[in-house]
């Protein structure tokens, strides 16, 4: 008797090892990313704008993930068990999608993708999150403490300059500026 139930659960601890290191290979990440980033030339952008004779930055979508790796690399720390390795973000119109290597435990790695719409709301800029997957499966919110950010950019202009409109093409963003208190 005390030897059937030491075989079963032999079975049911190697089960349940056999589980939880299948649960790791497919939580992985799937591709080597890093925080590396370049920098952008807030000079040559105001050339191009004058050059175009219109008052548009664009923000290409390696531009956008070179902002937002700096943004990330700045707070890589997530919590005190859990840091970000690396990170690739894509932009398709107001939706950005951040793929994401993390470590949690100092152990565990794991690759995670995250969808998030983008919306201009005057003066500020909100980004909510949309959905999150590890590979093709879906992670419920819930999970993720992400809260809505929300961007105020009228405070980084000199007041005498606003933002008029902000556009989501495929690719990039457009931001349209105008000057406040000169024209209506």
């Amino acid at each position: 008797m005390i030897r059937k139930i030491v075989k079963i659960a032999a079975v049911v601890l190697v089960a349940v090892v056999l589980a939880a290191a299948a649960l790791l290979w497919y939580a992985r990440p799937v591709e080597p990313l890093d925080l590396s980033y370049g920098s952008i030339s807030l000079a040559q952008k105001g050339i191009e704008m004058i050059k175009a004779r219109k008052p548009e930055l664009h923000i290409s979508e390696k531009e956008l993930n070179d902002l937002l790796k700096k943004q990330l690399a700045e707070r890589a720390q997530l919590s005190p068990d859990v840091v970000v390795e690396g990170a690739r973000f894509e932009q398709r119109g107001n939706r950005i999608t951040a793929y994401v290597n993390l470590k949690a435990a100092g152990l565990i790695a794991a690759g995670l993708s995250a969808d998030f719409t983008v919306e201009w709301k005057p003066p500020k800029l909100i980004v909510n999150p949309a959905e999150a997957r590890i590979r093709s499966l879906s992670v419920p919110a819930s999970w993720l403490p992400i809260e809505p950010l929300e961007i105020n950019l009228a405070e980084a202009l000199p007041s005498l300059v606003g933002i008029q409109e902000i556009r989501f093409e495929e690719r990039d963003i457009v931001v349209a500026f105008k000057l406040n208190g000169l024209l209506p």
